[in-house]
């Protein structure tokens, strides 16, 4: 059987994942980082070489989210690169993401039909921007009303908005594609504040594993996603 650039790409992302995880076993710091980085462009060159009905909103989220990743890592000493321009970076990521689950939907039909929905969704939003917000406090480092902080609150808020709207998202259409979004963004955000815990609270090891577990859940599921769109534009190609 012909091995096609999708299975390809699909086997490099196994073999990484697996290098990954040995790395954090064997106390390879190096070789997890770097064989992390690589991982996400693989992602975006699946989504924009091999998918079909490509949304750019979507993809900006992948190609920000692996440059941020390649900064953290590869920048790791030079705060303006490694921090602000990452940060940044991420927030423009999750913003996009944001769009990409918002543009089609109808408004008036969406408080219509899930009007209790959207009210607990903010009562939870508020309080757990609230948490996230009493963790970031407890760095004595940052300091409140200044750049970092203002960045630091308009991250928290972001990831909760993408959790929100991607379970509003899947409320609203249903479909496959929309529970994988959902599932993709829960176990992202929830890495996210895994990792919020990891940077203001305690810098335990086990925290940083599991935020590497869970963003790599969620990443799967993108993964699957991607792969239904792949497989759509080959069952359209072999019925031309």
């Amino acid at each position: 059987m012909k091995l096609t650039k999708f299975n390809s790409v699909s086997i490099l992302l196994v073999i990484l994942v697996t290098l990954i995880m040995a790395g954090r076993i064997f106390n390879a710091p190096s070789l997890s980082n770097y064989c992390w980085i690589i991982i996400f462009p693989l992602f975006a060159y699946l989504y924009y070489g091999q998918a079909k009905e490509k949304n750019h909103f979507f993809g900006f989220f992948l190609i920000a989210f692996s440059i941020v990743e390649i900064l953290k890592v590869v920048f790791v000493g030079n705060e303006i690169l490694s921090y602000y321009v990452a940060h940044l970076l991420v927030n423009a990521a999750y913003a996009s993401l944001i769009i990409f689950l918002v543009k089609d939907v109808n408004l008036k039909l969406l408080i219509k039909e899930f009007k209790l929905h959207l009210i607990v969704l903010t009562v939870f939003n508020v309080y757990i921007v609230y948490a996230l917000n009493q963790m970031i406090m407890q760095d004595q480092s940052l300091v409140v009303n200044t750049f970092g902080f203002a960045i630091e609150v308009t991250y928290n808020v972001l990831i909760l908005l993408v959790l929100s709207l991607s379970l509003v998202h899947y409320l609203y259409h249903e479909t496959k594609q929309g529970l994988l979004l959902f599932l993709a963004s829960v176990s992202i955000v929830f890495s996210e504040m895994v990792q919020v815990a990891y940077l203001f609270i305690s810098s335990e090891q086990l925290l940083q594993i599991i935020y590497s577990i869970l963003m790599g859940i969620g990443f799967y599921f993108f993964y699957v996603y991607i792969k239904l769109k792949y497989i759509a534009m080959k069952k359209q190609t072999s019925l031309v």
